[in-house]
């Protein structure tokens, strides 16, 4: 803590007061950027207010209500837009600016395509993106096979999406049913975070997934 600091702090609000000692032991423990955006965003933002764990939390105009899955990169928030009355979700990340996730936002703001997730905003550990209601193919698969006009529609829909992001040189190289929800409107393909890209420095040719190998997967689920 600064020379005074201190002295300062006994004078504060107790609340604030309360606030501030925390984060200086979580600093000092090198947690502080352990944790995702999410987590630090009732603290970090002026406008933050949190009745709970997670639901009622601020993240800037978002307010988030609950989350929707966890996973080994990060979580999904349900949000909305307080601007714009939009529903959103929010994916945040357990990596501190990680190259992952900066990837994603990247190969999704790239794209704009209806069978492709739209982003709408990009924050230091997190994203905003399209909220999609619906089932992934994953959850649709556990409960019976698809029917052979339903496997032909999605995979058409799968095939103009991947068509549109390998026009623009991305590869999404994680498509599995897990990744691909079925909404109102079809389907979307979800979490490009191991995209690689012909024209980005990182996106060696060597790297790159072939699209062969995207279709054998998919054909083991559609049979």
């Amino acid at each position: 803590m600064p020379k005074g600091g201190s002295a300062l702090l006994a004078q504060a609000d107790p609340e604030l007061r309360r606030e501030v000692e925390s984060l200086l032991i979580e600093q000092a423990s090198g947690q502080f950027l352990d944790r995702p955006a999410i987590r630090n965003a009732p603290h970090l933002l002026a406008d933050s207010t949190v009745a709970g764990p997670v639901s009622d939390a601020r993240l800037g105009p978002y307010r988030i209500e609950c989350k929707l899955g966890e996973g080994g990169m990060g979580e999904v928030f349900r949000a909305v837009d307080t601007r714009l009355g939009r529903s959103v979700a929010i994916k945040t990340t357990h990596e501190h600016f990680s190259a992952r996730f900066e990837r994603e936002a990247r190969a999704i703001a790239y794209l704009n395509h209806p069978n492709i997730c739209i982003l709408y905003d990009v924050g230091a550990n997190y994203l905003v993106m399209e909220l999609v209601e619906g089932e992934t193919i994953a959850a649709l698969l556990q409960k019976g096979p698809l029917s052979v006009e339903e496997a032909i529609l999605y995979a058409r829909q799968i095939v103009a999406a991947l068509k549109a992001a390998h026009e623009k040189g991305i590869i999404h190289r994680d498509l599995k049913p897990g990744n691909i929800m079925i909404g109102k409107t079809g389907v979307k393909v979800l979490d490009f975070g191991l995209a690689k890209s012909g024209f980005w420095p990182d996106g060696a040719r060597g790297e790159l997934a072939s699209t062969r190998g995207e279709f054998k997967r998919a054909r083991r689920h559609f049979g």
